[in-house]
């Protein structure tokens, strides 16, 4: 049985961990019918099998592993369901983002650009560095906070005030002012 070999294999036994592998029960190896897709569900058996492996010693002799193994699967598949589902909002978030540029005629465009620009120049200088450097550049508040010899308390203040003041003038969503203000990066305003 498995719990006979579970001493064996938490020893580093490869023959235990084989045979725990080959009597393995067949709806534990099918992922016990939660996806339709063979391939994903020989994927989490085969994912589990090698975390047991590698976390062999951490195996509890008296716990039960034929559970541990199909709990294993289980939530592989349910962490594999998570994933698309996070890979569907990014999809649907590039496709309004698509949209919202294709709704623009280059000219309306250009002019939203050129006021964008002109909001982000009327920063005050320290404010506009700091939200260049951490918000457009990507460079993130602590590094942003060393390079200029600021706190991080500082840029993150800096960023919110220029955030309210790009914002409040133009009337527009964060995410639509970020990308102009990205699009006008790019063009080194």
């Amino acid at each position: 049985s498995i719990q006979s070999d579970t001493y064996l294999l938490k020893s580093g036994d490869t023959a235990a961990f084989e045979r725990v592998f080959n009597i393995t029960p067949e709806d534990v190896l099918c992922g016990d019918g939660l996806v339709e897709d063979r391939q994903i569900a020989e994927d989490a058996v085969q994912e589990s099998f090698i975390n047991l492996w590698a976390h062999r010693e951490q195996i509890n002799p008296d716990y039960d592993l034929q559970y541990y193994l199909n709990q294993s699967v289980r939530n592989y598949i349910y962490k594999y369901f998570r994933h698309c589902r996070v890979r569907e909002k990014h999809a649907e978030a590039l496709i309004r983002e698509y949209k919202f540029w294709a709704d623009y005629k280059s000219e309306d465009l250009a002019e939203k650009v050129e006021n964008v620009r002109e909001l982000l120049l009327s920063l005050p200088e320290n404010c506009r560095k700091i939200f260049v450097m951490a918000v457009i550049e990507g460079t993130g508040y602590a590094e942003t906070a060393s390079k200029l010899n600021v706190s991080v308390n500082t840029v993150k203040s800096q960023v919110k005030i220029a955030y309210r003041k790009l914002k409040g003038m133009w009337g527009i969503s964060e995410n639509e002012l970020l990308l102009f203000l990205i699009f006008i990066y790019l063009k080194k305003f």
